[in-house]
């Protein structure tokens, strides 16, 4: 098996997870119109923010992003830059406002400001924590591959891996599994020609553990602390799940194992998302009130930092 550990951006589709997000419906019903401000921001590019007006319970669903919005930010006390509008014309991606040139340090408290006409002034505070590590000799994958028909192949998939966890400090990760892949097609002189692709995240189940695990949406990934843990043993999980490529003509590359240490903020947010999502399938489940650290308003500002390894596979 060959690891290998990345903390640069060499896999710009990670970005379009981790920095800006489609607002969600709060279900709140909002006397006023309140600013919601979305940026899940890291080490590994530019900071990106999502500025939207907040929905009431009875809105149709439309989602009004902020053109003329002020964002302000800061290094502690000190004032860093106002952030640039980008439009974007496209029915997936929001437009967003984006930093000419900070890229989030690790340890760094970062204020943000928002302003827009009509609307209160907005603010919150957070910093990327310091990054944890997987435990390279502890971190094994296998793969079985089975044929379903004439177009498909299955493969069933299972990740054991230990996090050394960071001792003395509350500790909160987000995994996520991915699958390198490459579509080909033999051209005209006989030539092979490949073009790269990456899989969303990947579903998983839990095998067992020494820690709860809350499942992302549609259990792409899972989250986690070490409340129960005390640092001084590595954290163990073992993961599965599978997926199907197509036999004719795409090829399999590296399996991705993707470890964010996060901050509280970013795993409060995510896994009220998380719960959310698994309440609106029960509808017998209570509601659930997505978390917020936006003063004055609605979202989320928070850190995180991404280390990433990369596995051939053992069947």
């Amino acid at each position: 098996m060959k690891i290998a550990t990345y903390s640069l951006p060499l896999f710009f589709f990670l970005l379009l997870l981790g920095a800006c997000e489609d607002p969600v419906d709060l279900g709140i019903e909002l006397n006023q119109p309140k600013l919601v401000v979305i940026s899940n921001f890291s080490d590994l590019d530019t900071l990106e923010v999502v500025v939207s007006e907040g929905q009431s319970a009875l809105d149709d669903g439309s989602v009004n992003y902020i053109s003329n919005a002020k964002v302000d930010i800061y290094r502690g006390d000190d004032y860093l830059e106002s952030l640039e509008y980008i439009p974007i014309d496209d029915d997936i991606f929001p437009s967003y406002y984006r930093s000419k040139f900070l890229v989030p340090e690790v340890g760094e408290i970062y204020t943000i400001e928002v302003s827009a006409p009509g609307y209160d002034t907005v603010r919150a505070i957070n910093a990327i924590p310091e990054s944890a590590d997987l435990d390279s000799n502890s971190l094994f994958l296998t793969q079985e591959i089975v044929p379903q028909d004439l177009t498909f192949n299955k493969v069933n998939f299972q990740v054991d891996l230990s996090i050394d966890d960071i001792p003395n400090v509350d500790n909160y990760y987000h995994l996520s599994f991915y699958q390198e892949g490459f579509d080909y097609k033999i051209d005209t002189m006989g030539d092979t020609i490949r073009q790269s692709f990456f899989s969303l995240p990947l579903a998983v189940e839990e095998l067992g553990g020494d820690v709860p695990l809350v499942p992302y949406i549609d259990r792409r990934g899972v989250l986690m602390s070490d409340e129960n843990m005390d640092g001084e043993a590595p954290v163990v999980l073992s993961l599965e799940g599978s997926f199907l490529y197509r036999s004719n003509d795409q090829l399999l590359g590296e399996f991705i194992v993707e470890l964010r240490t996060v901050s509280r903020e970013y795993y409060l947010y995510h896994t009220s998302l998380a719960r959310q999502y698994q309440s609106n399938l029960d509808p017998f489940s209570d509601p659930v009130i997505i978390f917020n650290n936006i003063e004055n308003g609605c979202g989320i500002f928070a850190g995180f930092i991404s280390r990433f390894y990369l596995l051939d596979s053992e069947e």
